[in-house]
């Protein structure tokens, strides 16, 4: 007897990818550990399972529309699948992947490969996953600053850890929230240097901490660090007003690291002009 193939009906023209079959676990890597049918643990470099709800600011999924944005290899979507959700994932694919730090030695030739044989591996346990959990989330990519219009409107958005390797992470959110109908899930680390943030008071201001340095060459490393407080601002600014912050420690490679999650609600419409 043949098993059905659950994705065979699913939309596969732009700005959606089709479906790939990947067999081999080697040929994957997983940002976040999962658990899959007939596989086990598949290790990754989060462990979101035992904190799920505070690292989605228990916002409510059954029955939404849900844009996963940075979906790396595919987690979070798929637990909020699970929950009842309709899931779109979304992340760089083709010629869009991470912005990197241009110091004056860098070398885009030699570093842009690298790159995106890594986002590659994500996709790879993303279509993994999907297959053995028997998923019917789509999948779109491109640039995080230009998620497509063809998406449609979506219930709730849920970014991350998906803006601190952005240059620009106040674009990237405008252009996820001009889809979003109701609510938007933000969630960030501080690093134990910043995590006085977290107290920071909104009447002397709201920072944001440029990350890189002149004299630590880091290929990789994030951009920013964005206050909660100035995070409930911009996201205020596109038209949610209201807003609230949690906090929980999820384990990134084996240490709990302090993460910051804001919640908040689209109070004015989208402005149709931007």
């Amino acid at each position: 007897m043949t098993m059905a193939d659950p994705t065979a009906d699913l939309e596969t023209e732009a700005p959606y990818l089709a479906p790939r079959r990947v067999d081999d676990p080697a040929d994957c890597t997983f940002n976040h550990a999962i658990d899959l049918p007939g596989h086990g643990t598949m290790a990754g470099a989060w462990d979101l399972r035992a904190g799920l709800d505070a690292y989605l600011g228990h916002v409510a999924v059954a029955g939404k529309r849900v844009l996963d944005v940075g979906a790396t290899s595919g987690y979070l979507g798929f637990a909020m699948e699970a929950r009842g959700a309709e899931v779109v994932s979304y992340d760089f694919s083709g010629a869009a992947c991470w912005e990197m730090v241009p110091y004056p030695d860098f070398e885009r030739a030699v570093i842009a490969p690298e790159i995106r044989n890594h986002l590659r591996r994500f996709e790879n346990a993303f279509w993994f996953s999907h297959a053995a959990l028997g998923s019917r989330a789509r999948r779109a990519g491109g640039s995080l600053y230009d998620v497509p219009e063809a998406i449609g409107p979506v219930d709730v958005a849920v970014l991350g850890n998906a803006l601190a390797r952005l240059r620009d992470p106040f674009r990237a959110l405008h252009g996820a929230l001009r889809l979003t109908r109701e609510t938007v899930v933000v969630t960030e680390m501080l690093p134990k240097s910043l995590q006085f943030l977290r107290y920071w008071p909104r009447s002397l201001g709201l920072p944001l901490f440029l990350l890189p340095r002149s004299s630590q060459r880091i290929r990789f490393d994030t951009w920013w660090t964005i206050a909660p407080g100035t995070m409930q601002e911009l996201l205020a600014i596109l038209g949610f007003g209201e807003s609230a912050v949690t906090y929980h420690r999820p384990p990134l490679l084996g240490q709990k690291r302090l993460c910051y999650t804001v919640v908040a609600r689209r109070t004015e419409p989208t402005n149709p002009e931007l």
